[in-house]
C-alpha cells in the first residue's frame, strides 16, 4: 500500500522522502486529478500540505478514503480538514516545527512598526526626508493572545528586547518566559493594558471575528496589532477603520480572510499596515521540515506508538 504526498511540490517532496522510506512506494499529487489517481491506488498514509491548487473536496475524499490509516498535515492549522473517524484514522499536525522562525518574523514586525520603518518605506517612494522619533521598546507591554508553540517562542525573544510580556491562554496557568499569564476570558481587560497585541490563536467558531470594532476600540490609543494566526480571526473592515481613524499606531497582517489578498482590497493601501503574503514562517526548506516530522510520525504509527502532535476532529 503506497504513501500519497499531496502538495504543490509533491514530486520534490516525494523525492526528498524516498531515501528515508526505503521500500515504500510514494505517489505525488499536486492537483485534484492527481489526488484522485493516488486514492485509486489505496494509500495507507497521506502527507498533505494543502494549498490553493488542491481543493477542499479532494482533501475530503483523501481524508475519508477507507485505506488511509495515518494522515500528517503540514503546518499547525487543520480547521479545513472537517471531520474524520479517529477510530479509523490517526491524524497529526506539525505545530511547533516552524514556531521559532515565525517568532523571529513577529519580532521583526514589532520593530518595523514601532520604530517607524513601515512609514519610512512609504516616504522613501516619495523621496520624503522626514525623520521622526520613536518610542523605546524597553518597558512597553506586549500581550500575546494564544500562548501555544508560537506564542511561547515569541515571549522570550520579546523579553530580551525589554518588553513586559503577558500571555493569554484558555486556563491562564503560569508559563516560563512570560511575566504574567491570564485566562483568555480576560481579553477585553488585557487589551486596555497593552501597547502591542500579537494574535496566535487557532481558528475556531469561538475565535472567528474575535478582533472586531469593539476589541480594537478597547486597545490603548497608538497600540500596535499583529496577526499571523488566521485571517478570519480579524474583522478586516474594523481593522481598516481603526487604522484610518488613527486609533491604532500600526498593524502587521500575514494572514487574510481571502488568500491571495485580492488586488482591489483596501488593505493594500491602509495607513501603517505591513503586509506579508502568509510567509512569516517560510524559512528555507520549510516543507522539508514538515516531511521530516512525517517520517518520524509514520515510524511511530507503524510501531503502534503514540504519534507526535495528534489532532482530533471538532467535538
Amino acid at each position: 500500500m503506497p504513501i500519497l504526498v499531496i502538495a504543490d511540490d509533491a514530486a520534490g517532496l516525494a523525492a526528498y522522502l524516498a531515501p528515508t522510506l526505503p521500500g515504500e512506494r510514494l505517489l505525488a499529487a499536486c492537483d485534484d486529478s492527481a489526488v484522485a489517481a493516488g486514492l485509486a491506488a489505496a494509500p495507507r498514509a497521506v502527507f498533505a500540505i494543502r494549498t490553493g491548487a488542491i481543493g477542499a473536496d479532494a482533501c475530503e475524499r483523501a481524508l475519508q478514503a477507507p485505506s488511509v490509516r495515518f494522515w500528517q498535515t503540514g503546518g499547525s492549522g487543520y480547521e479545513w480538514m472537517g471531520r474524520w473517524d479517529p477510530t479509523r484514522l490517526t491524524a497529526a499536525n506539525a505545530v511547533g516545527v516552524l514556531a521559532p522562525h515565525l517568532a523571529d518574523t513577529t519580532l521583526g514586525a514589532i520593530v518595523a512598526l514601532n520604530n517607524g520603518l513601515v512609514r519610512y518605506r512609504d516616504r522613501q517612494q516619495r523621496r520624503d526626508w522626514s525623520p521622526r522619533a520613536f518610542r523605546a521598546l524597553g518597558g512597553q507591554r506586549l500581550l500575546i493572545v494564544g500562548a501555544g508553540a508560537i506564542g511561547r517562542a515569541v515571549a522570550p525573544r520579546a523579553r530580551a528586547l525589554g518588553l513586559h510580556v503577558t500571555g493569554l491562554t484558555r486556563r491562564g496557568h503560569p508559563l516560563p518566559g512570560f511575566d504574567a499569564v491570564r485566562p483568555l476570558s480576560e481579553l477585553d481587560r488585557a487589551l486596555g493594558a497593552a501597547d502591542i497585541v500579537s494574535c496566535h490563536l487557532r481558528l475556531t467558531p469561538e475565535t472567528t471575528g474575535l478582533f472586531d470594532t469593539a476589541r480594537f476600540a478597547a486597545m490603548v490609543p497608538g497600540a500596535l496589532f499583529l496577526n499571523s494566526a488566521r485571517g478570519r480571526i480579524v474583522d478586516e473592515a474594523a481593522l481598516l477603520q481603526a487604522l484610518a481613524g488613527g486609533h491604532l499606531g500600526g498593524a502587521w497582517l500575514d494572514v487574510f480572510e481571502t488568500e491571495p489578498l485580492p488586488p482591489a482590497s483596501a488593505l493594500w493601501t491602509a495607513p501603517g499596515l505591513l503586509i506579508t503574503p502568509h510567509a512569516a514562517d517560510m524559512v528555507d526548506g520549510w516543507d522539508r521540515r514538515f516531511a521530516d516530522l512525517f517520517v518520524r510520525n509514520l515510524a511511530r504509527f507503524d510501531r503502534g506508538e503514540p504519534v507526535l502532535n495528534p489532532i482530533f476532529p471538532p467535538g
